[in-house]
């Protein structure tokens, strides 16, 4: 009985097994890209709130009772700022003294708009200068008042907020003390003048 039902069946049509294909494709694709921006909770949600303007915050250790986020990994130590450059411009430097030390500019959905890391030759300084991105006139240049300009990239953001996150790596209780103290030179300040 069965096996005549089975005989009886004919085979699926080829379209319609591709359309299915494609549509689970296309259904796959949309979700990835949705997921971000429906999470009940995101790390900016989490981490605003806690944080200064324009601040570089330390944080300690982490711990399995203590992370500043779900999941983080205790093999590294981070500092971090929330930028805001909706008031005005906003100077960011940091150290990275050697591989395995990054900075990231990310915005607050989450997505890094600006990566630099640590080289294995020589010590990098990272000296960024953050401006709105909107059409505001924020003073005449240095350039444009005859003055020599100070050497410091301008980096013009595509958000007005985000998150600066300085990474180091922990390389064990010896180095604890001079890793920490690089995380505490790192600066992220507003720069004094007209918005």
């Amino acid at each position: 009985m069965i096996l005549d039902r089975l005989k009886r069946l004919r085979p699926p049509d080829s379209r319609l097994v591709l359309a299915a294909i494609f549509a689970i494709v296309v259904l796959h694709i949309a979700t990835t890209f949705t997921a971000p921006s429906i999470a009940l909770s995101s790390a900016w949600d989490r981490l605003a709130p806690a944080l200064k303007p324009n601040t570089m915050v330390v944080f300690p250790a982490v711990t399995p009772d203590a992370q500043p986020l779900p999941y983080m990994a205790p093999d590294a130590r981070i500092a971090m700022c929330l930028f805001d450059t909706r008031k005005g411009k906003v100077a960011l430097t940091a150290s990275l003294p050697s591989p395995g030390w990054s900075l990231t500019l990310y915005d607050p959905d989450g997505i890094a708009i600006y990566v630099a890391a640590g080289r294995p030759d020589r010590p990098t300084s990272v000296s960024l200068l953050l401006v709105p991105d909107d059409d505001r006139f924020m003073g005449l240049s240095p350039e444009a008042q005859g003055l020599r300009s100070p050497r410091q990239q301008q980096l013009q953001v595509q958000a007005r907020k985000g998150l600066a996150v300085l990474r180091a790596p922990d390389s064990g209780f010896a180095y604890r003390a001079l890793i920490e103290a690089d995380l505490k030179r790192g600066a992220c300040r507003r720069v004094a003048g007209k918005p």
